[in-house]
């Protein structure tokens, strides 16, 4: 197959309306667009489409194997490797623990490549033997570069070891029985089924004919219309995708209100009691935006069973310390965060990658891809990085874009009532770096009236905001600046990089700060300058560690570049890192590489640097 489509628009809709059964009115009213003539097709629709007509052409080739073929295929290979799992039963034996869905996923049409490098078994592997009991392969070969040989290599790699061997998922875009059969005669054990696509009549026979040959299949909703017609086609394991994929936006309350859907209609789902005798008669799965141990548990609290993880893992420096630090069982995420409360030395590792400086949408991008956290607009005067409130929209529209989402991000913050000032930026600091699992945007103030501040939060849509003058900690709150704000400290450093003592520096800092800001970030400030950052001076990296000590988690900048991150990283473990001069051409242009250099080499580090912890 050609890596492009070539088939026009009239074809792909022919080939949707060909999915249609005898009664269309009644089983395909909840498809996107039916019934409108000047309906355009989404993305979901387009591949979806492509995928009718690839099999069209496939199967009428006389070369190709029959089903009575893949039927006979599908028998050895379960002679020589085993016999299918059944996914539900393999998700409610992980009960109490969270099931978990590692996904291999070369590239996607949101997110371009990813990893087209990786060996798909090698990395099932490393999924299986960390946690994972269920491997979801991407077979689609065009917009994700997928293969069924990738899910063969998952499939063989992951069999015959130490560990239980995980269920094998065709992720596809799966709209007739052939594909079914092909998929377990490469050694799939389910398949992904998606209601958005695929007419009430279509779904139930596929449904039927998967559980035919052993499969139970996952089935993937969104909208509650989409619920409504697969359970009426009799889905077992429900997967919400929080991914409107017509749209690709993203809203991670969909499966919230999936779970409570199933409670109005008293369906037993809680994966709690799945390790009961009498099991919870369906399973719901969530299968998109998360990435952290607050993922998890905020799910496991509404009764999902399975929580499906792609992006993040396929990107990870060491996908077994991600899974890991997943928490998937529910006293592991207890302990954790009985020490990230306790008051004792910050030790959790650099968690948010800043690149600061950013004035165009094409630099924010390479760094979203890169993997930062926070992209940096800068509006203080005296900056060589200065940008327009039309640049900083352009800037924020590119990140919204990538990050699958129309709207600000609302940072959901802690009650801190009866919270001291550090226990009160630890809690919020959280609250940020699970904001920030979607890149956020943050515009850069320095002594500006408050006024011009939340005038440009509202025109330019930023996530936050970023104090660097002299104005003050109780001037970083949300009442000020309209959204929360990072409140920078200046560490003053000479052109050499010596400063003051450091105990004196770090009393002094701890004595300042308030629970106003949502997060503390220490830059290097040039005695006699009055332009505040972007110096490529660092300061004495002592004063963050000896403030990450006393519990409180900061960001650290000033003069940190791809040569040096590593170092910082691993020696100092700062909550996040910040940089702008270390990675460009010139004030107001990144360097490509720069950018992807330094984050991807903070990361790596974070990850060397907690092992062992």
């Amino acid at each position: 197959m050609s890596s492009t489509p070539t088939y026009t628009d009239d074809q792909l809709k022919d080939a949707l309306s060909s999915l249609y059964g005898p009664n269309p009115d009644e089983t395909c009213s909840h498809l996107h667009g039916y019934g409108d003539p000047e309906h355009k097709l989404s993305m979901l629709q387009r591949i979806t489409a492509t995928r009718v007509l690839d099999y069209e052409k496939l199967v009428a080739d006389p070369t190709t194997p029959t089903e009575s073929d893949l039927q006979a295929k599908t028998k050895e290979f379960h002679a020589s490797h085993g016999p299918i799992l059944n996914l539900q039963s393999v998700i409610q034996s992980q009960s109490p623990a969270m099931a978990l869905a590692g996904e291999f996923k070369r590239a996607s049409p949101s997110k371009g490549d990813i990893a087209t490098n990786l060996n798909a078994g090698e990395q099932a592997a490393k999924y299986a033997s960390s946690g994972a009991s269920t491997i979801s392969v991407l077979t689609e070969t065009r917009w994700f570069k997928g293969s069924l040989d990738d899910l063969t290599e998952a499939r063989i790699q992951t069999t015959g070891q130490s560990y239980n061997r995980p269920a094998i998922l065709r992720k596809d875009f799966v709209i007739n029985k052939y594909q079914i059969i092909e998929a377990a005669s490469c050694g799939a054990d389910t398949i992904l089924l998606i209601v958005a696509v695929t007419p009430a009549d279509l779904l139930k026979e596929l449904i039927d004919y998967a559980r035919s040959i052993g499969m139970e299949p996952l089935v993937e909703v969104h909208a509650g219309i989409e619920l409504d017609v697969a359970l009426g086609a009799g889905a077992k394991v429900i997967g919400v995708n929080n991914r409107n994929l017509h749209t690709f936006q993203m809203d991670l309350s969909t499966t919230d209100v999936a779970a409570e859907e199933l409670k109005k209609r008293e369906l037993s789902f809680n994966h709690d009691l799945a390790g009961e005798s009498e099991k919870p008669e369906y399973s719901l799965c969530s299968l998109s935006g998360m990435s952290s141990a607050h993922d998890v548990d905020r799910y496991r609290q509404v009764g999902v069973g399975m929580c499906l993880i792609g992006e993040s893992l396929m990107r990870a420096a060491d996908p077994s310390a991600a899974i890991q630090a997943l928490c998937l069982h529910p006293d592991d995420y207890a302990s954790q965060t009985a020490q990230s409360v306790a008051g004792s030395a910050y030790t959790a590792g650099t968690k948010l990658v800043k690149v600061c400086g950013i004035t165009n949408p094409d630099d924010a991008l390479v760094a979203c891809r890169s993997g930062a956290s926070l992209i940096g607009v800068i509006f203080a005067e005296k900056s060589k990085r200065k940008v327009s409130p039309e640049q900083a929209s352009d800037v924020v529209n590119a990140v919204r874009g990538f990050g699958e989402r129309s709207n600000r991000e609302t940072i959901p913050l802690p009650n801190i009532d009866r919270m001291s000032s550090t226990q009160a930026l630890v809690a919020k600091s959280r609250a940020l770096e699970m904001a920030a699992r979607r890149p956020l945007v943050v515009g850069v103030f320095q002594n500006q009236e408050p006024e011009f501040i939340r005038e440009m939060v509202e025109k330019c849509g930023l996530d936050l905001v970023q104090l660097h003058g002299k104005e003050g900690m109780k001037a970083a709150s949300v009442e000020n600046c309209g959204v929360p704000a990072i409140r920078v400290v200046d560490i003053e450093t000479g052109k050499d990089g010596n400063g003051g003592a450091p105990t004196d520096i770090t009393k002094a800092l701890l004595d300042s700060v308030t629970s106003d800001p949502i997060a503390i970030l220490l830059d290097t400030s040039i005695k006699g300058s009055k332009e505040g950052g972007g110096t490529g001076v660092t300061f004495d990296w002592g004063i963050a560690e000896d403030v990450q000590n006393s519990g409180l988690p900061v960001i650290i900048a000033g003069g940190l570049k791809p040569d040096n991150v590593d170092d910082a990283v691993t020696k100092i473990r700062p909550w996040g890192i910040d940089v702008s001069s270390g990675v460009e051409e010139k004030p107001g242009k990144k360097n490509v590489d720069k950018v992807q250099t330094f984050v991807q080499s903070a990361k790596r580090a974070a990850v060397e640097a907690l092992k062992g912890f």
